[in-house]
């Protein structure tokens, strides 16, 4: 497999787009089968949560598409409830590790990264998918924490998230280690009228086609798609 599809989408919990606050899990899928991802980044994902009916989203979504997949909590919600980011990809998901990212206030929402190896092919990528504070000076800090994280691992490098950043915030720091980020051809928030870019994909080691941008039933985000080629 020389060439992949990467996406990053906000799910929003699987609330749909409308406006309302129904989970619509069916619409959900339909959305990421849509996108026909070979390496999908998940944020404000829902596992137990009763908001969303108490479903394990990250392994439902994974169920439907017949992915790979690892969930990282960024915090608890309730009891037993968890929330966070989810990886999934179409093939073995190895060395993972979910890294709490800084906080300038304990009254902030907590933020999180998933680290992990992806075998596509004869090739095995390293992988982080994160969803950044929409706190200054505090997404900054978390920004430069996911980049030292994801430069200590082996190369080819992919970042993929809502960074909660324009694309003239984030080149700057990824390119500083050597990463190149999508160009920024269309704006991905909010979903009914887009009007930024804040959902991200950089590289190290592999190159890109010019993004697409897909508008779904579901969520407050459209989602982000690249085609990545691996050397």
């Amino acid at each position: 497999m020389g060439r992949i599809r990467v996406a990053s989408f906000n799910i929003l919990h699987g609330r749909r787009a409308d406006g309302g606050e129904e989970v619509d899990l069916e619409a959900l899928v339909r959305a990421v089968r849509g996108l026909d991802a070979d390496v999908l980044a998940l944020q404000e994902v829902d596992v137990g949560v009763p908001r969303s009916g108490r479903v394990d989203q990250a392994a439902f979504v994974a169920a439907a598409t017949g992915m790979e997949v690892v969930f990282g909590k960024a915090s608890r919600v309730g009891i037993v409830g968890r929330y966070g980011n989810a990886l999934l990809a179409r093939g073995a998901i190895t060395d993972v590790e979910v890294v709490p990212l800084p906080r300038t206030a304990r009254r902030h929402e907590p933020r999180a990264a998933i680290l992990a190896s992806i075998a596509i092919g004869r090739r095995t990528i390293s992988v982080c998918a994160t969803h950044l504070s929409i706190r200054r000076p505090e997404v900054h800090d978390q920004l430069e924490a996911v980049m030292a994280a994801l430069v200590a691992r082996p190369g080819p490098l992919l970042l993929i998230g809502d960074l909660n950043l324009l694309p003239e915030e984030v080149a700057p720091v990824v390119e500083r280690h050597g990463m190149t980020l999508a160009p920024a051809n269309q704006p991905t928030f909010p979903r009914r009228e887009p009007r930024i870019r804040i959902d991200h994909v950089a590289v190290r080691g592999l190159t890109m086609a010019v993004p697409e941008v897909f508008a779904t039933a579901s969520s407050d985000h459209c989602a982000l798609v690249v085609e990545v080629q691996i050397p």
